[in-house]
């Protein structure tokens, strides 16, 4: 039966995280979930599996929430969930205890920092001979071996702490709680009530300073940055593409504006619509969008097949599309990036940068670099070159 409480006030605030147990974070609240009641595994129609998971809750518990996770590939299954319990509580400050030390016995770069940078300057050459090609997003991985086990609570406040106005969250790969993707991503991919739509896509990054005035003149740099803007820019056109047949409004601001992390700075759109058909869930929604040129490029279908050319490693759920949705269809779904994989003491870790012209593969190296810092500042670990 599903209970409600206010025991948990944010995530890792209370060490009652299991192997098993389900998170996903906003600004406005937790989801924490505990046991399974139902699960699949969903390829083909993502939405009407979930539907029939949440229809047959619904005979088992009241308003029951459904937590999933879409990979970045259609062709891997969806993992979705519906919890025997969960905890949902407003979101409050917890305090995030310092990481414990640990050694790393291993550390593997795939590609490496070199080899990163020639995969973007092979993207650049297909960016000007490829008609049409406009926007590649290329990632690379870092895989950790740690000296002990990952300590997943205290990571996730940490990562919390990091980040409290975005999406913290945590789902359990497979039945036996070991496994587990985990992160803190910045990015709302959609958010449903009723007929409210709400998006808000990042595209363009800069690194945060800790001094004010220099931290201060890189914002308003990234707000100036031709490049910047114009990667940004290909984001919204294109999700634009997919909004306007299906509301009745929709309201996109002309300009970007900055949001932030701990770490970064980014440019962002914050948009809003209402939908002409109200049985259009906020999954419907994310299948509809994802993947975003956020996190593959333009066009889809062409920048899917450049990136399978070049990265030497799957993507997974990096990339892909972490959230909840309910019986009504509403929903949250954000972007499944700053994350990380995990089982036991290794964690393969993800980033990306996106590729347009006038791209230098030195800087994207090291915008890739600045978003591992996500999870590694969470385990207290040195950042990548």
């Amino acid at each position: 039966m599903l209970t409600r409480t206010t025991a948990c006030a944010a995530p890792g605030a209370n060490a009652d995280f299991r192997p098993g147990d389900t998170l996903f974070a906003t600004a406005d609240e937790v989801l924490h979930g505990r046991g399974c009641l139902l699960r699949a595994e969903a390829q083909g129609d993502v939405g009407a599996q979930a539907a029939r998971l949440l229809a047959e809750a619904a005979r088992q518990q009241a308003a029951p929430r459904l937590l999933g996770l879409l990979p970045y590939d259609p062709a891997h299954p969806a993992q979705l969930l519906i919890p025997e319990t969960l905890l949902h509580t407003p979101n409050a400050a917890a305090p995030a205890t310092a990481p414990r030390p640990t050694a790393v016995l291993r550390r593997h770069e795939l590609p490496s920092g070199a080899r990163y940078e020639e995969g973007v300057r092979a993207a650049l050459a297909r960016l000007a001979h490829e008609p049409g090609l406009r926007k590649l997003v290329l990632a690379r991985t870092l895989r950790l071996d740690l000296a002990e086990p990952i300590d997943l609570p205290g990571v996730l406040a940490r990562l919390w702490r990091g980040n409290p106005h975005g999406y913290t969250y945590a789902m359990p790969l497979g039945t036996d709680g070991g496994a587990y993707f985990i992160g803190a991503s910045p990015e709302l991919l959609v958010q449903r009530r009723g007929r409210r739509i709400y998006i808000h896509p990042l595209a363009g990054t800069a690194a945060r300073h800790p001094e004010a005035e220099r931290d201060a003149h890189q914002a308003q740099a990234l707000l100036d940055s031709p490049k910047d803007l114009r990667e940004h820019a290909v984001v919204v056109e294109a999700i634009e593409t997919v909004l306007r047949p299906l509301c009745r409004t929709l309201d996109i601001p002309a300009r970007p504006s900055l949001t932030s992390t701990a770490r970064l700075w980014h440019l962002g759109t914050p948009i809003h619509g209402e939908l002409a058909d109200a049985s259009l869930t906020a999954l419907d929604l994310a299948i509809a969008l994802h993947p975003t040129p956020a996190v593959c490029g333009l066009p889809t279908a062409q920048a899917r097949q450049a990136i399978a050319d070049i990265e030497p490693f799957e993507r997974g759920y990096f990339a892909g599309a972490v959230g909840w949705c309910d019986a009504h269809g509403d929903g949250v779904w954000s972007v499944a990036i700053r994350c990380a994989h995990t089982h036991a003491r290794r964690l393969t870790l993800y980033a990306g940068a996106g590729i347009v012209p006038g791209s230098v593969p030195a800087l994207e190296r090291t915008e890739t670099g600045n978003k591992l810092r996500t999870i590694l500042d969470a385990l207290g670990l040195e950042a990548a070159a």
